[in-house]
């Protein structure tokens, strides 16, 4: 009698972990769609007459969609102090033209989308940034004892507040404010996982204004940067300088900055 006793609690055991394997699909309520506007737009620091203006165009999505809605059929433009520019449908979102470095970097620049009878605007002016000095690799470790250390120095512009903001790779972004090393060389650790050996990383540092500033600390910060998108719709939606001129309660999510950047590299070894 106990034998078979126990035979039953093993038998009750073994259901319970099998029903613990079943899916559990949890009903998520539909969320309104929105046009999501990367235009971050990267000015590169070198000598050229003309640069590259682009951005990306998509729409938010349910939890459990498998891809993100590309748009391809948006009106863009940016106009300056002298002149509108038509930014050309590339695919997959992206709209790009080509014009004179001094039309992004001298004055204010404004955005203008329409799409689906909506009107979008933003304006926004160039921002300097500062030359990498140095990115090399450290030994040094967090928790798990088998993250890869970078090590990042750059010189703060000197005599002025000054905001940065730090392409990572890899899905990874981090601002500062030079308030504790102004007008001072400044040096920060940065830890990655799963790096491997003769991997590259591609790390960019931008110029930004305290308003793009504070909009991407709140992201990062929401997001976890596990989706290495930044315009991925957060917990609670941060609001970016892109308004819905037609319906403003209809608002995209995004920001429009045009910032100097400076890249480097490093090989892990």
């Amino acid at each position: 009698m106990k034998r078979l006793k126990y035979c039953y609690i093993i038998l009750l055991l073994m259901t319970l972990i099998v029903s613990c394997q079943d899916t559990i699909e949890v009903d998520l309520p539909p969320t309104q769609e929105r046009l999501v506007i990367d235009a971050v737009m990267r000015i590169p620091d070198t000598d050229t007459f003309l640069v590259e203006a682009y951005l990306k165009l998509s729409k938010t999505t349910d939890y459990y969609a498998d891809s993100i809605p590309k748009v391809n059929d948006a009106l863009v433009s940016l106009t300056t102090s002298n002149q509108t520019y038509t930014l050309q449908a590339e695919e997959n979102g992206f709209y790009s033209t080509v014009l004179p470095r001094e039309e992004l970097t001298q004055g204010p620049v404004s955005l203008a989308i329409e799409y689906e009878e909506e009107f979008y605007s933003a304006t926004t002016q160039f921002v300097n940034a500062v030359p990498i000095d140095q990115v090399e690799q450290g030994d040094g470790s967090l928790f798990a004892g088998d993250e890869t250390e970078v090590i990042i120095t750059y010189t703060d512009a000197p005599n002025q507040t000054n905001y940065y903001l730090f392409d990572l790779d890899k899905g990874q972004y981090l601002t500062s404010e030079d308030t504790f090393y102004q007008n001072q060389q400044f040096s920060f650790s940065f830890f990655y996982e799963d790096l491997k050996p003769n991997d590259t990383l591609n790390i960019e540092l931008l110029g930004v204004n305290k308003a793009f500033s504070d909009f991407m600390t709140v992201t990062i910060n929401q997001s976890g940067q596990a989706s290495g998108n930044p315009f991925v719709p957060a917990p609670s939606v941060i609001r970016g300088n892109i308004v819905n001129e037609t319906n403003d309660t209809h608002y995209p999510i995004g920001y429009f900055s045009i910032s100097q950047v400076y890249t480097a590299s490093i090989i892990i070894e």
